[in-house]
């Protein structure tokens, strides 16, 4: 079976530090005001993605914090709408927006639930993150991974039943966001459905 990669992310390790953020920045040097990197500010447990009230009643307030990179769906809808046919998916999973062929249309911004696809100001195309494919290449993890103070991120196979991810997944019953999307992502959560 080929590889299919995927991300787990660990909700109870993350303290949201951002630097999954700044490091994804850093390494596809991307411009101001683009983010392919995004972590959310979370509280209540009731809200969804793009809200941030914290739960609690003050003084007791807590919060916790959601990392989002691409979630690199096996249904990708952005794929699925692009009529210029610039977003592909690799053997591996990883799905990618070729900015030689964008029209810049936004279709794929419009449809993706994660909100991932963000549009370029500076040549009129579509751009992501790419789960860095230039270092998973050269079988380096991607740099969120790498730089991930508390080991809140593990990249691996999701086809191998014996990776770090899915034996994660299992362990500690990971899941990924809005489910009844139908998108089936490659970023799992562990700690989520206790949020």
């Amino acid at each position: 079976m080929a590889e299919r990669y995927g991300m787990v992310i660990d909700l109870d390790a993350c303290i949201g530090c951002h630097a999954c953020s700044i490091a994804c920045k850093v390494e596809n040097n991307t411009d101001v005001g683009i983010d392919w990197h995004r972590v959310e500010t979370k509280g209540d447990p009731k809200n969804r993605i793009g809200e941030d009230l914290p739960l609690g009643v003050y003084p007791d307030l807590s919060l916790y914090w959601v990392p989002m990179p691409c979630q690199h769906c096996e249904n990708a809808p952005c794929m699925a709408v692009c009529p210029a046919a610039t977003i592909s998916k690799r053997d591996d999973g990883i799905v990618l927006v070729d900015k030689s062929k964008c029209i810049g249309c936004m279709y794929c911004s419009w449809v993706c639930p994660y909100k991932m696809p963000q549009y370029s100001l500076e040549d009129g195309t579509m751009e992501k993150c790419t789960f860095c494919a230039h270092r998973v290449d050269k079988e380096l993890a991607p740099a969120c991974v790498n730089v991930c103070v508390y080991g809140a991120r593990v990249f691996g196979d999701l086809n191998d039943p014996h990776s770090d991810v899915s034996r994660l997944i299992a362990r500690k019953n990971g899941g990924v966001l809005l489910p009844e999307m139908g998108a089936s992502p490659s970023v799992y959560y562990v700690g989520l459905r206790r949020r």
